[in-house]
């Protein structure tokens, strides 16, 4: 016989007051969450040989596919940044400023279209989805090559930015849903690593169209030979994606029946299920009353409006410390690869101390000084001290987005309830694009753009700020969750169904005093 589950503790007022809710939670899980059908009533313990297992099982058949999208995605982003110094501006006939708007614009469209892709995430799977958009974006990427003047550039852009916006949004969801909680700082660190990568492979791309286009100098511009062959390669990933990649734990068919129930199983304590295709309104309202997600707001504008400008002008600011146009590209490959160590070293320091908030501090404070050594070396002159500037540059700028991604692994393990992920996840990529759209018109000094560098000082102390305070938030909030369970009360979560899977349900961070936040 089947012992039954344990009976869960709670408070009769409080199911008294949310009788109507919970009888509404029942209704929905039944319809919205598939996982449900492979967890078991009573948990299994899974031996640290067979977790390892599932695990290399999942990095090697899902991970590889976030990593090379990421490099994709953030390759085709950077094409601007590329063409730069590439002739783009003067073949179109484009003032600094109208430059600079194309950067701006990408992110409109990125504005425009993330609430989109984050409600169809919950209505389709991400990798699906993400897919789809993946050749979409390659055959307008490809379209660039038709652009002559600003004004095409800034309709391709939009579109470009309103395509791409999928994939920061969808990789979140997807992480939370194939790996357990303590194990999300890495896995965004490694495929956020992968825009060093990118970083590295762009700028050789750009100069080998460079040097072939100085060869045969009547053909296509450079930068419409990078657009083209970016693009092309985009379409062809995101039909192989689409067929290939695995879309949730329960539909992958590199896992027997029985590793399907164990990787469910391993999924356990992130108290996430498998996603709710149902939209509960009282969840959305609860994203918009969470005073985190206008920490996560506050934090995005600071710590990524300087990235922003970064991100687009990584290529001219180089440049203008006195390289050529074909040192520059290749002076893309050290900053790449900083990026690569500070990301992936992050994301595996924050595994190892189980310490994420921490690793974000540490990320942000080590941005900072290598930012404030750049600006102050520039003040001295601004070829003061060239290559101490550029080694600055590399570090800060390598650097700059690692925190940011320290916190995008942070909103995959803390915050539970698929409309409430979905809903903040709106929110702060909603936040990302503005701030991605502000960044570049920070930078309108040119040539040496000394009041955007003494903002993104001012901007990176800010977000530091927010991080020490998330980290006393979660911290507070944990204990006092320990204090609730020691006195018998376990908060207001109830397994309406009897099935003892209380940590399969669609509750949220605030109904399931359970849970606990990776602090």
């Amino acid at each position: 016989m089947v012992p039954e589950p344990p009976a869960t503790i709670v408070d009769n007022d409080k199911i008294e007051k949310h009788q109507d809710h919970v009888t509404t939670h029942a209704a929905e899980e039944l319809n919205g969450d598939k996982y449900l059908a492979y967890a078991n009533t009573n948990t299994i313990i899974i031996d640290e040989e067979t977790n390892k297992k599932l695990c290399r099982k999942i990095d090697m058949n899902v991970l590889p596919w976030l990593c090379g999208l990421y490099i994709l995605q953030y390759l085709d982003k950077g094409v601007l940044s590329y063409a730069g110094v590439m002739g783009i501006q003067k073949e179109n006939h484009m003032t600094s400023s109208e430059y600079t708007w194309l950067g701006s614009i990408y992110y409109a469209g990125y504005i425009v279209a993330a609430p989109i892709h984050n409600r169809a995430f919950q209505q389709f799977s991400p990798s699906k989805w993400i897919a789809g958009c993946v050749v979409t974006w390659g055959v307008v990427l490809c379209c660039m090559t038709a652009c002559h003047n600003w004004t095409g550039l800034m309709i391709q852009r939009s579109f470009l930015g309103a395509l791409e916006a999928s994939i920061n949004c969808g990789f979140a969801l997807i992480t939370a849903a194939w790996y357990k909680k303590h194990e999300h700082g890495s896995r965004v660190g490694i495929w956020s690593a992968c825009t060093g990568f990118a970083t590295m492979a762009g700028g050789l791309i750009a100069f080998g169209c460079v040097a072939g286009q100085q060869k045969n100098p009547g053909q296509y511009s450079s930068w419409k030979i990078l657009a083209l062959v970016t693009g092309l390669i985009s379409v062809v990933y995101g039909a192989a994606m689409w067929w290939w990649m695995a879309p949730s734990v329960v539909d992958a068919k590199f896992f027997t029946e029985e590793e399907r129930t164990l990787a469910v199983e391993r999924l356990r304590e992130n108290h996430q299920g498998g996603g709710s295709q149902q939209y509960k309104r009282y969840q959305a309202v609860e994203a918009f009353t969470d005073v985190r997600t206008w920490m996560y707001v506050l934090f995005v504008l600071s710590n990524q409006i300087p990235s922003g400008g970064l991100v687009l002008l990584q290529s001219i600011l180089i440049k203008n410390l006195g390289f050529t146009t074909k040192e520059t590209l290749l002076l893309n490959i050290p900053q790449g690869f900083i990026s690569i160590l500070c990301n992936a070293g992050f994301g595996m320091l924050s595994q190892w101390t189980k310490h994420r908030s921490g690793a974000a501090i540490g990320a942000a404070v080590f941005s900072l000084f290598w930012a404030a050594l750049y600006v102050g070396l520039g003040n001295q002159g601004h070829f003061y001290a060239k290559y101490g500037q550029l080694v600055a540059y590399f570090f800060m700028s390598g650097s700059s987005s690692t925190a940011w991604f320290m916190v995008i692994s942070m909103i995959s393990s803390n915050v539970l309830g698929t409309t409430k992920k979905t809903t903040l996840n709106s929110v702060v990529f909603v936040t990302l694009g503005a701030a991605y759209f502000i960044g570049p018109q920070t930078f309108r000094d040119p040539p040496f753009y000394a009041h955007a560098k003494i903002s993104l000082i001012v901007l990176w102390v800010v977000s530091i700020l927010v991080l020490c305070a998330f980290l006393g938030l979660n911290v507070w909030e944990n204990g006092r969750r320990e204090r609730l369970v020691g006195r018998g009360d376990r908060g207001e979560e109830v397994d309406e169904k009897g099935t003892g899977n209380v940590e399969f349900m669609d509750l949220t961070d605030k109904e399931n005093k359970l849970f606990r936040y990776a602090i």
